[in-house]
């Protein structure tokens, strides 16, 4: 696993004033899932420039998966860490949220990633999780890359992690060797 694989983002996105005071005003009325599709201006461009913080502080990796995504191909969604429908007072916790592939969100959708799904102030640490949380915990200490394609979980949290975002996805073992080849000759694809 590579250094730019084995990250921990080490803050989170810090909202402007007026994302801020945007976001406030929505909690004031009490939030509700639907309020991050919200119109409203700043709340737009908080989700914008979290996305493009989180994706620079990834290392342009999905924070499950670690395949480094170039946005002008596939844009990365922002992802709920912990989905907003069951908590949507964590839906504009920059600490709940991260960037990830579209297939890691997509299967990943709406498991439930708490230890205690009932608790009421949100983890600070990664034993709060049942799966790797890229502010909290170090991948290496939780999924190994055998051949550097293949994961293996190495404890019970990167298990989760493996199963719910479905690294074991053949494409996915598919785009890890083909990244591997054109770092091995240093981006020249004409060489294939």
């Amino acid at each position: 696993m590579t250094k730019e694989e084995d990250f921990v983002v080490n803050e989170p996105y810090k909202p402007t004033e007026m994302e801020q005071s945007a976001i406030r005003e929505l909690e004031g009325k009490g939030l509700v899932a639907e309020d991050w599709d919200s119109g409203k201006k700043y709340i737009q461009s908080f989700k914008k420039n979290l996305r493009h913080d989180m994706y620079n502080k990834q290392n342009k990796r999905c924070a499950f998966c670690r395949i480094h995504v170039p946005l002008a191909c596939v844009p990365m969604h922002r992802e709920h860490i912990v989905y907003k429908d069951e908590h949507p007072q964590w839906m504009f916790l920059p600490e709940n949220l991260c960037v990830a592939c579209p297939y890691c969100n997509e299967y990943k959708g709406t498991t439930e990633v708490l230890v205690n799904p009932k608790i009421k102030t949100y983890p600070k640490v990664g034993s709060g999780f049942k799966i790797i949380h890229p502010l909290y915990d170090k991948y290496s200490d939780h999924i190994e890359l055998v051949g550097g394609i293949l994961y293996r979980g190495k404890t019970t949290k990167g298990v989760f992690t493996i199963n719910t975002c479905h690294l074991y996805r053949v494409g996915l073992a598919e785009e890890r060797v083909d990244q591997m080849m054109f770092k091995e000759k240093k981006g020249n694809i004409i060489d294939d």
